[in-house]
């Protein structure tokens, strides 16, 4: 019987051909990403189930972080968590706030002295399932096998929760308190006038820059494959200028072109929105397969070895 070794990733293995170099090193990477990653690794499939559980677990987070900054931190914290999570709408497309943020203040508005009932339970589980979508598509993407026990993943899907309410909290916070600030520095320094705009801005970079850690800490901690932060930086960063450019262009799409109402009736909101998380998902997962990529490209692997 012949011993076989495993390769760590980004190493090459005896007997690999040199990786090329340039543009032809770009396009090897892209096509090996698309081609054998999102073509070839069913990962359409796992896009559909990040959509599904980016909107199944939307309005449970939402009542688990208003409900529990309720029961903490009283009125206050539980204002600046309604203040959070409409920040969020923000940064979705115009089309897609629309239709979703009517919804979920209409849900807030009595969710949140039941949220520390037994339904709690039952919300933290749908919230979780959220991490196990994006788990589960990485694995594939890094052609990883998870063997930990469910109950760990849980808990990893736990902290990561937790992680995002306090995002939130802390959006909210900036939110509440940027009018309160400015209001107090104008007086005492009336040439910031201008840069009102700019200085209303920062929830918004506070938010793009929580999602930049989520996305590294997800491709880092999630998959069943020990990685460095360099080996999945490509990734992170294509995943958030794709996402940016998805969202122009979904929401000028939804504005000129879309007929959804007339296909799906009163379910053409929900179709939408389903569209455009299916969109995130299989770009999420589309910087996973280039990482995965750049690791073969590295490695000189061949494409009779995948």
């Amino acid at each position: 019987m012949t011993e076989t070794t495993e390769t760590p990733p980004g190493q090459r293995p005896a007997g690999a051909t040199p990786p090329s170099r340039g543009l032809r090193a770009i396009g090897w990477i892209i096509w090996d990403a698309i081609y054998w990653g999102l073509l070839r690794n069913e990962s359409f499939a796992h896009a559909s189930n990040i959509a599904f559980s980016i909107l199944f677990s939307l309005f449970p987070f939402m009542i688990l972080v208003t409900g529990l900054a309720g029961y903490w931190g009283g009125s206050e914290l539980a204002k600046a968590a309604e203040q959070g999570t409409g920040g969020i709408f923000s940064v979705l497309p115009d089309e897609i706030s629309k239709i979703l943020r009517p919804e979920v203040s209409a849900v807030l508005s009595g969710s949140q002295a039941q949220v520390l009932t037994i339904g709690a339970v039952l919300l933290g589980v749908i919230v979780t399932g959220l991490v196990e979508a994006l788990r589960m598509g990485l694995n594939y993407a890094y052609r990883a096998y998870d063997a930990r026990h469910f109950l760990i993943r849980r808990l990893e899907g736990t902290f990561f929760m937790l992680i995002g309410g306090i995002v939130i909290l802390g959006l909210g916070f900036l939110v509440v308190v940027l009018p309160v600030v400015w209001d107090f520095l104008i007086p005492h320094a009336p040439e910031l006038s201008p840069y009102w705009s700019y200085f209303n801005r920062l929830p918004l970079v506070f938010f793009s820059f929580a999602v930049f850690l989520f996305l590294l800490s997800a491709h880092l901690w999630l998959p069943a494959r020990r990685q460095r932060p360099s080996s999945v930086l490509p990734g992170v960063l294509v995943t958030m200028a794709l996402w940016f450019v998805a969202g122009l262009v979904f929401s000028y799409y939804l504005s000129h072109f879309s007929s959804y109402t007339r296909t799906y009736a009163g379910l053409g909101g929900a179709i939408a929105a389903m569209l455009f998380f299916y969109i995130i998902g299989l770009i999420f997962l589309l910087g996973a397969e280039i990482n995965n990529a750049i690791g073969e490209w590295r490695a000189g692997l061949p494409v009779s070895d995948r």
